[in-house]
């Protein structure tokens, strides 16, 4: 029988996952036959499954994903999308976020980039990769605040992850002060992490959205020659093609 002293003590220590697997071999079928490890490692399997549980969940929780439920399994391989199934597997592996690597998806509005993108930036929080989306035209503003403790705290916050998601990047042109801005994020991203960049252009279309050619030549160069490209195509929008199938 679970001794209550010991209950009290997994409980105290905030084991209560694991309290209540010790508890629950009082009734299990067959436990008297188990040896002591067989029932220490069953308990500790437990509580280590449900933090890892509690882990993603968090995980996804601080990503703050405009997409949450997309995922790998259910990316839609029409023929004339273009993506390769093969490809994605593949990125849904994370090694590319544990080599500090990045990944471009390009595509017309409406060609499913932000889904395929939440999708891979999902595989990487159930991997316990740090993740942060953002929308480029809110983190530019963020970023273009006056310099204060807050602007310090956005700073590091996209500095620090282990994956920065940005969609619509380069939706708008973008002036000297916020070319700035980039340039210290991506040289910082290129050194301690990695990227998922959703754009409507693709790298020959950005040089001309960033205004001082300097800063956009260094942009392009950081981000272009350590990043997988994806170029995302169809006649029909996702949004179209899922209605269809939900009819």
């Amino acid at each position: 029988m679970a001794n209550q002293s010991t209950l009290d003590k997994l409980r105290g220590m905030r084991l209560s996952v694991a309290a209540a697997a010790y508890q629950d071999q009082d009734t299990m079928r067959g436990v008297e036959a188990m040896t002591f490890d067989e029932r220490l490692a069953q308990i500790v399997d437990a509580e280590w499954d449900s933090r890892r549980s509690n882990k993603r969940v968090r995980l996804m929780r601080q990503a703050q994903l405009s997409c949450p439920e997309a995922n790998v399994a259910d990316i839609v391989y029409d023929a004339d999308r273009g993506l390769d199934r093969s490809e994605m597997l593949e990125l849904s592996n994370c090694t590319w976020v544990t080599e500090r690597r990045n990944v471009v998806l390009v595509g017309a509005s409406g060609a499913g980039k932000t889904w395929v993108g939440c999708a891979l930036a999902a595989a990487a929080c159930n991997a316990f990769h740090t993740v942060r989306y953002v929308r480029m035209p809110e983190m530019l503003d963020e970023l273009a605040a006056s310099r204060d403790e807050d602007w310090l705290k956005a700073k590091r916050r996209y500095r620090k992850c282990d994956l920065l998601f940005v969609d619509d990047w380069l939706l708008e042109p973008v002036g000297p002060r916020e070319a700035r801005e980039l340039l210290e994020l991506v040289e910082s991203r290129y050194r301690n992490g990695s990227m998922i960049i959703c754009s409507q252009y693709g790298p020959s279309g950005w040089h001309e959205r960033i205004s001082e050619g300097a800063l956009a030549d260094a942009v392009i160069d950081r981000l272009v020659y350590n990043s997988r490209m994806i170029h995302l195509r169809g006649k029909e929008s996702m949004r179209k093609r899922m209605a269809e199938l939900e009819k």
